[in-house]
């Protein structure tokens, strides 16, 4: 972190290598503009169309597996009632919830990004990584590295809390196996769920920022506002706390994008948190993600030390010689310079 220009060298990241200068001119930024709004618009379209056909072969499958397919069209009905009111606390809703989630979340961020690659025709996949391939080595390093991160804080804060609460991955059955299918659905369902976001958030929108700017200030703080701002469920009661906390998290998951090159590492360490929340923390349902939290002294403490935690584990991957072999990164794809790195 002490290097000289590595938080200036994100700006020149080898994520937005293929993107040529940020456009200047009248012409050329209506363009862009223009371009942008396509993107937008038609993505929400087609996404909008993809989530739904997911939701649909979800509940779909869902009423077949529960034994309703005889109620034939009433039967969607009564999940659409079940998804509802799901609460996370027995197997069966937490499956419905985070079925629904990775249903409609991945076809969704899958649609609007393919189409704005077109648009911008550029492939699809350099909205993803700079790579040439998806490296799923960082993802299981982000993974594994933000997961004890995330396990140090979940025990700081309930020993300082003396909370007592059974965690969810106990409380969903008294059955070993129960327990078991659970554990393995949160890790099965959540990573491709935590993946939808990081495309859209990190891969698409910084992408789309730097054609217009590749300060990186800037390119953190927009897509962190916005990916906090999204996850708002409730305007009249907006809480600062929750809001600063998420922000802070989407400016982590930014830095580790523009740093390693792609939204690998990201989508492992937001994959990390989720599970950790639904197996430790909170049972599943549609607003665990977005659970509201009073702004104290400690909290701000933790949310600072989070980002810094962000940062460290995303440099030991640059900077640790058997971290970058274990997660497959090369030099090339590290934003800083490669004099400014241990080879």
């Amino acid at each position: 972190m002490s290097d000289p220009g590595i938080f200036r060298g994100l700006g020149r990241s080898a994520f937005l290598a293929d993107l040529g200068e940020p456009v200047r001119g009248s012409g050329p930024l209506v363009a862009a503009v223009g371009r942008m709004l396509a993107s937008i618009a038609g993505g929400f379209v087609i996404g909008g169309i993809a989530a739904t056909a997911g939701l649909i072969l979800v509940f779909t499958i869902w009423i077949f597996a529960t034994g309703h397919g005889s109620e034939g069209v009433r039967a969607i009905g009564s999940v659409a009632v079940a998804f509802q009111q799901a609460d996370g606390r027995d197997l069966g809703s937490a499956l419905l919830v985070m079925m629904v989630a990775v249903a409609t979340n991945l076809p969704f961020a899958l649609a609007f990004v393919a189409l704005a690659a077109l648009i911008a025709h550029k492939r699809f996949i350099s909205y993803l990584t700079a790579s040439r391939s998806v490296r799923w080595r960082l993802l299981a390093v982000g993974l594994l590295l933000s997961a004890i991160l995330n396990a140090l804080f979940l025990i700081a804060g309930r020993i300082g809390s003396n909370d007592t609460t059974v965690m969810p991955m106990v409380a969903v059955s008294p059955q070993i196996v129960v327990r078991g299918i659970y554990v393995v659905a949160a890790f099965v369902l959540l990573i491709p769920a935590a993946g939808a976001e990081e495309i859209l958030f990190r891969g698409w929108m910084i992408r789309q920022i730097a054609a217009f700017t590749r300060r990186p200030a800037i390119l953190i703080l927009i897509t962190a506002v916005v990916f906090s701002g999204l996850h708002i469920t409730d305007f009249q009661h907006l809480d600062l706390g929750a809001f600063i906390t998420r922000a802070l998290m989407g400016a982590g998951f930014a830095y580790m994008t523009l740093r390693l090159g792609g939204v690998e590492f990201s989508t492992g360490a937001h994959a990390a948190n989720n599970i950790l929340i639904v197996l430790f923390a909170e049972p599943l349902t549609m607003k665990t993600l977005a659970e509201q939290s009073k702004l104290t002294v400690g909290s701000a403490f933790q949310d600072v030390a989070m980002i810094v935690g962000y940062v460290l584990i995303t440099e030991a991957v640059v900077r640790n010689r058997a971290l970058r072999r274990w997660a497959g990164l090369r030099i090339d794809e590290v934003s800083a310079p490669v004099m400014s790195v241990p080879g």
